[in-house]
């Protein structure tokens, strides 16, 4: 069995930013790249768990790619008593002292999110050593067992979008830390952090849409009648600050289908 097995998942277009990661997985580790354009991101993590041999999973998003002693450096923090899951550091592509994504709290209630170290220097929180979150994104490992003892990501519920999310509370539930490793760097090819929200696809419109209504009114019924149409007004004003009507159409789909939940929809092939 190999110490860990690297899920990857990605998509037609995406070969050159493929082939840089990959550079950076060393050999010793398996390589498990799922390609399956029927799939969303939930369902393709899953599916890579099926060809996978390895004692950790260790999932990256294909527009990252590591730093020498990452793996290794989240391994050391992954096989501590008590921690479930381990957040890799991601840094920006073209300003790798600065972090795009440390990790971040939620307030379950209200449905809001907080970055931590967002835009922050990385070798300030280097210093930090490792912290608890409440959610990672992006490059993320944890023990096998553990995964299969939680049945992967809800690929039903939340195929797109805080998929993450929702899994890392289970975890959560079962007493298990969400640790952050700022030795673990990885480095992700993204737009500086804006408060303002902003959509690259009518996909993830709507599926934060909705799934932001499914993942906090699951737990807190009172959420729909407080939070949510302060949720749904900051979205839609702020698109249409960026002029993206379009987009607007897309998030409120998803927020109404979020209020009845409903699970099939148009876009969940593509």
């Amino acid at each position: 069995m190999r110490k860990v097995s690297v899920i990857i998942p990605t998509m037609a277009g995406r070969e050159e930013l493929l082939k840089k990661l990959l550079s950076t997985v060393s050999d010793e580790y398996e390589k498990v790249i799922v390609d399956d354009p029927s799939l969303l991101l939930a369902a393709k993590r899953n599916k890579g768990t099926t060809w996978a041999s390895g004692e950790y999973f260790l999932f990256v998003d294909d527009d990252n790619y590591l730093e020498p002693g990452a793996i290794e450096a989240a391994l050391d923090l992954a096989s501590q008593i008590g921690v479930g899951v381990v957040g890799f550091m991601a840094c920006y592509d073209d300003k790798p002292h600065l972090i795009a994504d440390g990790g971040s709290m939620r307030n379950y209630l209200t449905g809001f999110t907080t970055g931590l170290n967002t835009n922050g220097f990385w070798l300030r929180a280097l210093r930090g050593g490792p912290y608890e979150v409440d959610e990672i994104a992006n490059a993320f490992m944890m023990h096998s067992e553990l995964f299969y003892e939680l049945q992967g990501f809800d690929e039903k519920n939340f195929p797109i979008d805080l998929d993450e999310a929702d899994f890392c509370k289970r975890v959560k539930n079962k007493g298990l830390k969400v640790m952050m490793c700022p030795a673990a760097r990885c480095y992700h090819k993204s737009q500086t952090y804006s408060h303002i929200p902003d959509f690259r696809r009518p996909l993830n419109a709507y599926f934060h849409g909705r799934n932001r209504i499914i993942y906090h009114a699951l737990r807190y019924g009172v959420y729909l009648c407080f939070y949510m149409p302060v949720f749904v007004g900051f979205y839609s004003l702020s698109l249409l600050w960026r002029r993206k009507p379009l987009m607007i159409f897309h998030f409120l789909k998803g927020v109404f289908d979020g209020i009845f939940c409903r699970r099939k929809n148009k876009y969940q092939s593509r």
